[in-house]
């Protein structure tokens, strides 16, 4: 269990450390190749990203340790090929890397799909309270005999007499929204 938590660290500092694709001439010489590999299993790098690496510390006269970056990658791929970071990848509207092992990918990727769903759901829920907010502003300025640039009274009375109907479609989006929300919210407990 220790060192689970120590590689853990390791890795969240080398991640920090290795923010961009290759590592400075520092780290390719003092670097711990099994905390590297960890770090880049855990964002879901794949074996291919080694190359990365090796040119980084090419340039530095350092051979890569693969042996130690393999067994340091396959353990952080663990983290990353869980449920949890599934749904919450896909809350930010990504989808998963595909690294994971084949027997947990499809349950991992209809998770990653639903955690894609809950954003583009709160996208829509925002769009759909922009328009209502803009729905009420318009009907406020209506009333109070703003034309809201239409050509004649007549259309903007027309328009002011459709508001109300195109508000209350837009609160039953915004209500089903937050039902679909609230369903994958209880399904996943976040």
């Amino acid at each position: 269990m220790k060192k689970g938590y120590l590689l853990l660290s390791m890795a969240v500092g080398m991640s920090v450390l290795t923010g961009c694709a290759t590592l400075s001439e520092q780290e390719c010489r003092t670097g711990n190749w099994q905390a590297i590999g960890y770090a880049d299993g855990a964002a879901g790098r794949s074996a291919d990203y080694l190359n990365n690496h090796n040119k980084a510390c090419a340039k530095a006269g350092v051979a890569t340790d693969y042996e130690a970056w393999a067994q340091g990658r396959k353990e952080g791929l663990t983290q990353y090929c869980t449920a949890t970071n599934a749904y919450q990848i896909g809350r930010r509207g990504a989808q998963m890397n595909a690294v994971c092992p084949a027997n947990v990918t499809a349950n991992l990727e209809r998770i990653n799909a639903d955690g894609r769903h809950y954003y583009s759901l709160n996208k829509q829920l925002s769009i759909e309270e922009d328009r209502l907010h803009n729905y009420q502003k318009e009907y406020e300025k209506l009333r109070g005999g703003d034309n809201l640039n239409f050509a004649t009274e007549k259309q903007a009375r027309t328009y002011l007499v459709e508001l109300p109907n195109k508000a209350s479609q837009v609160n039953q989006r915004i209500e089903n929204i937050k039902q679909s929300l609230a369903q994958l919210q209880l399904k996943y407990g976040y």
